[in-house]
């Protein structure tokens, strides 16, 4: 369809709230700088003012006005959504989105949110609720209070303003090549599968942001479009639709816990991973995605909840499908793409074979280890190892290969943690989930502490060395076990 009007950009009178209309016009102006540059030909901008204008000097309806526009920006503020006026306006706009996707079948988010301070749902013009939102306000870290981004600084808006203005403008620009029936066409083909970005604390969002941006710059459609519900059961059904559509859903965790869902002893953030845990878990449901969990590195969490909360999702780290990612942010993101590439162009997978050895150590154990490995080649045994010099990011995927790969399992531990040693043992044990037909025909593991795990009751059929240090004997002992089987 062709419209008059590419984007409208709505807002109280300037009277109501001097402050809030300032920014607002000088935010007006930015977007359409920034719009202008996306687009190969000049959009059509209307403001809130020009729409007066026309109705009174040309005479002009605002529904017929509405009915020829594209894209509608409406500013919310606390002080704005009190002017009646307004909101009879923004129903207006409202109704013309409805009728107009209605007769023409478009299934798009036409109305865009900006919000220039926090607004809870219940605040917020109830028929708005399930439109795309943008917040141009940051929460402060030290006392949680929030702020307007400032548009007057010294050297103009800040950073952060200006990045997420690009990211309304993109929007806005996808949204109308989405209109045109061509463009549509030719992207719905080209679209890789959907991903999961949970919702973050306030201290991670620009980190989110970031992440969104460069997914979405990859091709991804990134989920969800509009906030996750604030209420458990609606949380629930709403992420699990989700991820019926993605192939992964990501997670980034924050120093703090967050807010209690309604009707949950959960956080919304510890809500999100538990919903995607029983998801996959779930033998109804035909779509499994992977669920990827990233923790800053130096994160000191400030929340006691949250240290108590990191402490147990670090235990139970080794569930299927599931990675938790402890490094810098952009460390994070180039391994995060070397999983995406992992689940959109899959290895296929071998059945293990005698003498395929598997051996697991991190990266601090190569120097004792190293001198080891020579002897179980010289053997005849077949080495798979956890850590090689040319694969910086190991990931799950890999990791259950290896195991699906081997017949037997050698674990040195050497500095690492006990954490690190009962995550590795409950992996053995989930090898059958796996797909692992045919037990390992031995399982040595080298550790001056043995583990108060319950998980290798399981391995009963299993035989299971351990050793305090590793040496030839040791070593030769479990070889010349292996020959005997």
């Amino acid at each position: 369809m062709d419209f008059e009007y590419d984007i409208f950009i709505s807002y109280a009178k300037p009277e109501e709230n001097e402050t809030s209309t300032d920014w607002t016009l000088k935010f007006c102006d930015f977007l359409s700088l920034i719009v202008q540059r996306l687009y190969d030909k000049k959009p059509t901008i209307l403001l809130h003012d020009d729409l007066r204008t026309r109705k009174n000097l040309l005479g002009e309806s605002s529904q017929y006005i509405f009915s020829k526009t594209a894209v509608f920006v409406i500013v919310l503020s606390p002080e704005y959504v009190k002017s009646k006026e307004y909101l009879d306006e923004l129903e207006e706009i409202y109704n013309a989105v409805v009728a107009l996707n209605e007769s023409l079948q478009i299934r798009r988010h036409r109305i865009l949110k900006v919000f220039t301070m926090p607004m809870p749902p219940e605040e917020q013009p109830s028929f708005l609720k399930n439109e795309l939102s943008y917040n141009f306000f940051e929460i402060n870290r030290y006392n949680k209070k929030p702020v307007t981004y400032n548009l007057d600084g010294k050297d103009g808006p800040d950073q952060r303003f200006w990045s997420k203005v690009v990211d309304l403008a993109y929007d806005i620009s996808n949204i109308m090549a989405h209109l045109d029936p061509v463009t549509a066409e030719s992207e719905s083909a080209e679209r890789k599968p959907g991903i999961f970005l949970a919702e973050t604390t306030f201290d991670q969002v620009e980190n989110r942001d970031m992440l969104k941006r460069e997914l979405q710059h990859l091709g991804f459609h990134i989920l969800p479009l509009i906030p996750v519900p604030e209420e458990a059961e609606k949380a629930k059904l709403a992420i699990e639709d989700y991820l019926k559509q993605s192939m992964i859903s990501i997670h980034l965790l924050g120093g703090w816990y967050g807010e209690f869902l309604k009707n949950s002893k959960y956080s919304l953030i510890d809500f999100q991973i538990k919903t995607v845990k029983d998801f996959i878990s779930d033998k109804n449901n035909k779509t499994k995605p992977d669920q990827v969990i990233w923790i800053p590195s130096d994160l000191k969490a400030t929340d006691q909840r949250q240290v108590l909360y990191l402490k147990r999702l670090k235990r139970d780290e080794s569930q299927h499908k599931t990675e938790i990612f402890e490094a810098p942010f952009e460390v994070f993101k180039t391994a995060l793409n070397v999983k995406l590439d992992e689940i959109i162009n899959p290895s296929l997978t071998t059945i293990a074979d005698k003498n395929k050895l598997y051996v697991i150590y991190e990266k601090t154990g190569p120097e004792k280890i190293g001198e080891y490995l020579d002897i179980i080649r010289s053997k005849g045994y077949d080495l798979i190892e956890s850590q090689t010099d040319n694969n910086e990011f190991y990931s799950l995927s890999e990791h259950i290969n290896n195991l699906l790969m081997a017949d037997a399992v050698l674990i040195y531990k050497g500095n690492s943690t006990m954490e690190w040693l009962n995550s590795k043992i409950r992996d053995l044990v989930k090898t059958p989930g796996y797909g692992k037909s045919k037990p390992f025909r031995a399982i040595e593991i080298i550790s001056q502490q043995k583990t108060a795990d319950k998980s290798l009751l399981f391995l009963k059929n299993v035989p299971v060395n351990w050793d305090e240090d590793i040496n030839k004997n040791v070593i030769n002992h479990f070889l010349e076990q292996l020959d005997k089987k």
